[in-house]
């Protein structure tokens, strides 16, 4: 009996079972994010609620890094991926990108003068007219991440023209209203035994 039992779950093993999942991760004050001004470039701003992105012509940029990424497995494919940041101010003729970052910060550290350096393209673009949630499309880099093709560093969110007139901010994770903190949820397939494969093995072995 047991033998069989043993031959079953090598099988099972083998067969490699595919299923999909979710990962939610939106931190409170624990999460990891700041802003950087160019008007104070040694300024800190890890415990503002907010993440301004310009103030009118002068340029302030938003850091976020989801650490909790690193909960899924290298292997898995990642079938969609959205960051969720909310909007608590009009610019109606603002694109605002998201920029990966390319070298390590620490939240209570980090300020204008020495911010880490980020990919010059952004991996996501949005118009961003009005208050509310706007989802931005970062499929291709939490792919990257996930592969190890590059480190998970976060991200820089920075508006297109960093000399336009609107005062533009998001709420970071740190605001009072946990529904506006930053958001990210990833649907990714990964092989292996599925819950529900899995208790029917142990099921047999009680």
């Amino acid at each position: 009996m047991v033998k069989s039992l043993v031959v079953f779950l090598a099988v099972l093993l083998a067969a490699g079972t595919v299923f999909a999942t979710d990962l939610v991760l939106q931190p409170g004050s624990e999460g990891k994010d700041s802003m950087l001004n160019i008007n104070s470039p040694t300024g800190n701003y890890g415990t503002y609620t907010q993440l301004m992105v310009n103030y009118g012509a002068v340029a302030v940029r938003g850091i976020v890094d989801f650490e909790g990424l690193s909960a899924i497995p290298k292997t898995s494919t990642i079938n969609s991926a959205v960051i969720d940041l909310y909007s608590r101010a009009n610019s109606p003729n603002d694109y605002f990108g998201i920029y990966r970052v390319t070298a390590a910060w620490e939240e209570m550290a980090v300020t204008w003068t020495n911010q880490p350096a980020h990919f010059a393209t952004a991996y996501a673009k949005l118009l961003v007219p009005t208050t509310g949630h706007y989802n931005f499309d970062v499929k291709t880099l939490v792919a990257e991440w996930v592969a190890g093709t590059y480190s998970n560093y976060g991200f820089i969110l920075k508006r297109d023209n960093e000399s336009g007139s609107s005062w533009p901010y998001f709420c970071s994770s740190d605001h009072a209203t946990a529904d506006w903190r930053p958001k990210i949820t990833v649907d990714y397939t990964l092989v292996g035994i599925a819950p529900t494969s899995m208790g029917k093995v142990k099921a047999l072995f009680r």
